[in-house]
């Protein structure tokens, strides 16, 4: 940069000679060469000014993009981890449910295991898990896997019963209900 400044000082004092040779105005010649030489440094300076403002702006809008895009990673890594640990405990569930419709008496320790269980869905609810409602529902193979069927598959099937319950996280459906289907018709007759 400085070479540039030097080489546009020997110019300028080179043409300030040639002008002052066919005229008499040194002085004049002088301060516009200056005006010339700090003109072109203001706009030398004023284009490097824009191109670190764009270029901060640019950086700054790629820092963004990259913070969003790690925050989405982050939300979808956790999501799959509690999806995982979730399907992990259904079988511990369903062995509750097991436990409690097994037990007849209404003794302390039964008691005591239904406030842990209920504690336990209701943590599990917290986190996004829901129980797919399925008895009288109109049989639907997203969310129902049909094990018995009662009548004819090509009626309008509702379900009958439900074998193991099953379970919507965040509107997945993390695992289908085992129900027993039958024709409308029969179940509303029963």
């Amino acid at each position: 940069m400085q070479d540039k400044e030097v080489e546009q000082e020997v110019t300028i004092e080179d043409s300030s000679e040639g002008c002052c040779e066919e005229c008499s105005c040194e002085v004049d010649c002088e301060s516009s060469s200056e005006v010339r030489i700090e003109s072109d440094r203001e706009t030398q300076w004023e284009q490097e000014r824009e191109e670190l403002i764009n270029q901060i702006l640019r950086l700054k809008a790629d820092f963004d993009n990259y913070k969003r895009r790690n925050q989405t990673q982050l939300e979808s890594i956790r999501s799959l981890a509690n999806e995982s640990l979730i399907s992990d405990l259904l079988p511990v569930v369903d062995n509750f449910e097991r436990a409690l419709q097994a037990t007849k008496e209404d003794s302390p320790l039964v008691s005591g295991v239904k406030m842990i269980f209920d504690q336990l869905l209701s943590n599990l609810k917290k986190q996004g898990l829901e129980p797919i409602e399925c008895l009288g529902q109109p049989f639907d193979p997203r969310v129902h896997e049909a094990v018995t069927m009662d009548g004819d598959s090509s009626a309008n099937l509702i379900v009958s019963g439900e074998l193991q319950k099953g379970y919507v996280y965040q509107g997945k459906v993390l695992r289908a209900s085992m129900v027993e289907v039958a024709e409308e018709q029969l179940e509303e007759e029963k």
